[in-house]
């Protein structure tokens, strides 16, 4: 909606990076003096009398602070106040050397060396594990009359990454970056920025401040790196490691960890209005279950106005028809936002207390039905004077007696991001868990910055969809926020505008199956945005990926405790196969989810015909062999994989040899999970291994190691795959020690024999001729030779 505003914003931006690339250069300064101040920080006096700080927030992380003005390190200039970093943000620092040589001063620890020459107070800095220098100041440190400017060198075969959520990017060698909070949500805009990005020479990155700023990763010089923020202090964070998790944790451990989200949060979840339109008769309009079509309207047209729970004879209007439609239509639902739309509030009465009655009903009868409700926010979370019943909101209430437990902000409420966006779900992720029996906060903000993950996942924006782009431009957009330490990343399905392109909608319900969430964005397109609504085959194949999502919650869940500390659940491909193919943008349209998948989204038409069915090309798979999940075909890696088959029906997905994938049971939600069976799809190569995580999915203990892990090996010797499921370690309220287990072992041809023991002591196998059989037994075996993607088509 805003698309033409923000193509001029970032043209002005672009020449003013420009001008102030010549204007204001300060002479280089010389070093009067080195000191050590306290045990973690050393300053450099400058022959201006300036001086730079450089604390250490542990053995490879460093703050590096100058205020030209002569002011004291503080936290960043923000209306409101908000605070970037963790509480407790340093670890310990045993000993700093500082070395004080002939033609340079160097600042040591056991793990970097800070090299500062003389006569022009540039730094070289220096990586001691590996004996390297990973990056230099090539220009003094520069401030103008708006802005500060650090000037870095950059190597030949050096990439960059982060920024948070850069729409449509996410490798940044030779492109200029903008730490700006642009709100366009197309290709080429800016969402959700975060001032850290970090390079293949083995460092991290981080401006302190909640300022707008720009990072030229050679644009303009091929050479350099110049990174600038509008502030007149400088105040930035360097981290030194050899690996890009550690390098992300480093990040994480000045600003956070990411939030895990509750286990009902990965599946997908129904926004609309349900408490401000009204619904008139209309031969166009859309079929609704008394056989007739009607209009939606904003305004009072003389139709029927919905409500939450269908009490004024509206049923089929209401929030509770919508989750008996995914009911009867036997699609998974997870959660439930019934007021997100301006104006629309939760109750038609007459005060705050009876519409959160009217909430609390709601809630209870979709909690009933294995569902969450949450709320939409556009303004203020707490009651305010003078303002109608309809608006107001108390989330103290809504939490405690509703039972809400997700939240979704809006550009209304966070603002324009920054201090007030990072502040606004602070808020919620404090009320919820102390009003919410210790529940788990589900926020799914926009607009966010460095700390935006510790409290909430973001989400993109309002797209258009039922056009290719919308596809397009996210899978690059979802690898680069992982790589900006935002793992939890969503979008609408097929967008929250347009639709009515069967295709589109299936081909995005198919890829986002291998994402953390989906956000069904209901009310404002030229269709339903239901999994079903576009009729078959959508429906069908919509259904058939619902539940598969549904089915490897296990895994997902795994992955998604991993990303908490380690790699994002959607990795880049060099993050397992890195080379000069992969660091740039030639891979920017697959990418492995987890260790074991990958995954290559059909995101444009290449020979499709009416139907949808299509070939993909441009596929890159890794050295070794890859399996097509849905075929079992092998392919050698280490190639580019042209016209590969893409019927309507299929994503083109494979999985690495040694696969070890945890399941349950095809499910609508996490209550109708069968707690008393553990499932494990084995595809066995070499010696691989896989550790499943479990919690109880809806509280924060997690937090205090509440836990169980299990470790699961796969080893083949000769012909022979031997799949061992070691003792879990930890516990959890809620956790079933004893278990049905069930393998899945994906092989060639027909054993000639399976054998079975626990604990050393050999059990007996039966073997069965039918899946009924397999289903209904225990300790039995069967060959499925002709095993069936198919099974939750509409009968």
């Amino acid at each position: 909606m805003d698309a033409v505003l923000n193509s001029k914003i970032q043209k002005i931006l672009l020449l003013s990076s420009f001008l102030f690339f010549f204007i204001g250069k300060i002479q280089a300064q010389k070093i009067e003096n080195v000191s050590k101040k306290g045990e973690t920080s050393v300053e450099v006096l400058l022959s201006d009398n300036k001086k730079i700080l450089i604390d250490f927030y542990g053995e490879n992380i460093f703050r590096l602070f100058l205020d030209p003005k002569g002011g004291e390190v503080r936290n960043p200039e923000a209306i409101p106040p908000a605070q970037i970093l963790v509480d407790q943000p340093r670890k310990k620092v045993k000993e700093i050397t500082v070395n004080n040589l002939p033609q340079t001063v160097s600042v040591s620890t056991s793990k970097i060396k800070i090299e500062v020459e003389k006569t022009t107070s540039l730094f070289k800095v220096f990586n001691l594990n590996l004996n390297k220098e990973v990056f230099s100041f090539i220009a003094p440190i520069e401030f103008n009359s708006k802005e500060a400017v650090l000037t870095l060198s950059q190597g030949k075969d050096e990439y960059f990454y982060g920024g948070g959520v850069q729409n449509g990017r996410f490798s940044h060698k030779g492109n200029t970056i903008f730490i700006v909070n642009q709100n366009n949500w197309t290709d080429g805009g800016v969402a959700s920025p975060n001032p850290y990005y970090w390079s293949t020479k083995g460092y991290g990155f981080m401006w302190h401040t909640f300022k707008k700023g720009y990072y030229d990763f050679g644009k303009q010089n091929k050479n350099e790196v110049k990174l600038a923020h509008e502030t007149d202090y400088l105040d930035v964070f360097f981290m030194v490691n050899d690996h890009p998790e550690s390098l992300l944790n480093d990040f994480y451990q000045l600003t956070g960890n990411p939030v895990l989200l509750p286990k009902f949060g990965f599946y997908e979840g129904h926004l609309n209005a349900y408490n401000r339109d009204y619904w008139k008769e209309d031969d166009k309009g859309i079929l609704f279950e008394d056989g007739k079509r009607y209009k939606e309207s904003q305004k009072d047209n003389g139709g029927v106005q919905e409500s939450l729970n269908g009490e004024k004879n509206n049923y089929q209007f209401s929030a509770r028809a919508v989750i008996d439609r995914y009911k009867n239509t036997d699609m998974p639902l997870g959660w439930i936002l019934p007021n997100d739309g301006y104006s629309a509030g939760y109750g038609q009465t007459e005060t705050l207390d009876g519409n959160i009655a009217n909430l609390k009903s709601l809630g209870n009868y979709a909690r009933k039905n294995g569902v969450e409700i949450g709320l939409w926010t556009q303004s203020d979370l707490h009651p305010k004077d003078g303002i109608n019943a309809l608006l107001q909101r108390d989330i103290i209430k809504e939490v405690g007696d509703a039972g809400v437990r997700v939240l979704k902000t809006d550009v209304a409420w966070v603002g324009p991001g920054y201090s007030f966006g990072l502040n606004g779900i602070s808020d919620v992720a404090q009320i919820i868990p102390r009003y919410g029996n210790g529940s788990r906060p589900f926020i799914i903000s926009l607009d966010g910055w460095a700390g935006s993950q510790r409290y909430a996942g973001i989400w993109t924006g309002d797209q258009t969809g039922g056009e290719w782009e919308y596809i397009r431009f996210h899978i690059p957009t979802y690898i680069g926020s992982g790589l900006s330490g935002q793992p939890n990343i969503t979008s609408d399905m097929d967008g929250i505008f347009g639709g009515k392109n069967t295709i589109v909608n299936t081909r995005d319900f198919q890829w986002k199956t291998f994402t953390p969430m989906q956000l069904n964005m209901d009310g404002w397109g030229t269709n339903e945005k239901y999994p079903h609504a576009l009729g078959e085959s959508a429906a069908s194949i919509n259904r058939n990926y619902l539940k598969l999502k549904s089915s490897l919650l296990p895994y997902t869940y795994s992955i998604a405790k991993e990303a908490v500390e380690g790699l994002p659940m959607i990795r880049a491909m060099f993050l397992d196969d890195a080379n000069e193919y992969t660091l740039g943008k030639s891979t920017q349209y697959q990418y492995q989810y987890g260790p074991y998948f990958l995954v290559a989204p059909v995101y444009q038409a290449t020979k499709m015909d009416k139907e949808g069915n299509d070939i993909r090309n441009n596929i890159y798979l890794p050295k070794g062999n890859w399996i097509d999940y849905f075929t079992g075909q092998t392919y050698e890696g280490g190639i580019v994989l042209n016209h590969f088959d893409a019927p309507i029906w299929k994503l083109p997905l494979f999985v690495k040899p040694g696969a070890i994938i945890p399941m349950v049971n095809a499910n609508n939600n996490i209550h109708q999970i069968n707690k008393k069976l553990r499932m494990y799809e084995v595809y066995p190569s070499g010696k691989s291994s896989f550790i499943e995580y479990d919690d109880d999915g809806t509280s924060e203990n997690y937090k205090k190691n509440e836990s169980v892990s299990t470790l699961i090996e796969s080893n083949v010797v000769k012909n022979t795959a031997t799949i061992s499921i070691f003792p879990a370690k930890g516990n959890f309220n809620g956790f079933e020690k004893e278990k049905i287990t069930e393998f899945r072992i994906n092989v060639t041809k027909k054993p000639s024999g399976v054998k079975l023991s626990i604990g050393g002591k050999n059990i007996n196998l039966n073997t069965v001729n039918t899946l009924d059989e397999f289903n209904n037994g225990t300790n039995v075996y069967f060959y499925n030779s002709k095993p069936e993607f198919n099974n939750f088509s509409t009968k």
